[in-house]
């Protein structure tokens, strides 16, 4: 705090963006009283990011499809003397997500930080890859995304205009990396397409919600890591929280649009 204030000293009283630049690599809570949902919360990056942001003083809702994972988190946050409220239900279906955000608006009375974590992966040769496995990654990784950015906007519209919302993508937002039946590679080239044409629409019109894609390699959750294996090399989902929370702390008036992030033995751009 003693540097916090020594830094203050020098910065203009007009120039807030500077402030807000050297402030928020400074404080330790960075969000607080910030209002965060986070769908896919129970494991992987939503998980850390739901620590992450509650560690930095926001008001997390949690979102996942699994009772257990939620009411565990919701421990973990407690004992971080965080607070948190969670929301049971399938975001593929439009109607959970009106309710869940209805219930977001009554417990918390606005939205400021909404992250995209909610996603799934199946990989296989076009040849026998079902049209269902195919329909089921493109309904939680792009048409939910899709109901959840839509429902935020309102929300945040209602709040001053501002706000954040962060999808995670992936690498195979950029790259088709690997060959097979493409559907987990279309899912995230749509979510890449999708916030790319919703941020066209917002920005430079005087609204403050910046839309934004993180894009990790492979990281070592249990989607990718059923078995539990030692992965050295793969990311872990506190490296993706914290790049996360690199987005979420940006200046109001500032956009960081696509952040890609992969280890340094990652091969994203094929093998």
């Amino acid at each position: 705090m003693k540097l916090i204030k020594k830094i203050r000293k020098f910065i203009k009283p007009e120039d807030k963006s500077s402030s807000e630049v050297i402030l928020r690599y400074n404080e330790k809570k960075q969000l607080k009283d910030k209002v965060v949902l986070i769908t896919g919360a129970g494991k992987g990056i939503g998980r850390a990011i739901a620590k992450c942001f509650a560690d930095q003083g926001a008001k997390i809702f949690l979102n996942s499809r699994t009772l257990s994972d939620l009411e565990n988190l919701k421990n973990e946050i407690k004992n971080l003397g965080g607070d948190s409220h969670h929301f049971v239900g399938d975001i593929t279906n439009n109607d959970v997500v009106k309710k869940m955000f209805d219930e977001l608006k009554s417990h918390y009375g606005k939205l400021d930080i909404c992250i995209n974590s909610a996603g799934t992966a199946k990989f296989g040769s076009i040849e026998n890859f079902s049209k269902n496995e195919f329909q089921k990654i493109i309904d939680i990784n792009l048409s939910a995304v899709y109901s959840c950015i839509q429902e935020s906007v309102k929300l945040m519209k209602m709040n001053g205009d501002q706000g954040k919302i962060i999808t995670i993508g992936s690498v195979a937002s950029h790259w088709s990396e690997r060959g097979g039946d493409g559907s987990y590679t279309a899912s995230k080239f749509g979510v890449h397409g999708m916030t790319e044409s919703i941020a066209r629409q917002l920005h430079g019109t005087g609204s403050k919600i910046s839309v934004s894609l993180l894009c990790p390699g492979v990281v070592d959750t249990p989607l990718t890591n059923k078995n539990k294996d030692s992965n050295p090399d793969w990311l872990r989902p506190e490296t993706v929280a914290e790049s996360a929370l690199h987005i979420a702390t940006a200046p109001s008036n500032v956009n960081i649009f696509n952040l890609t992030i992969f280890g340094t033995e990652d091969k994203p751009f094929g093998k």
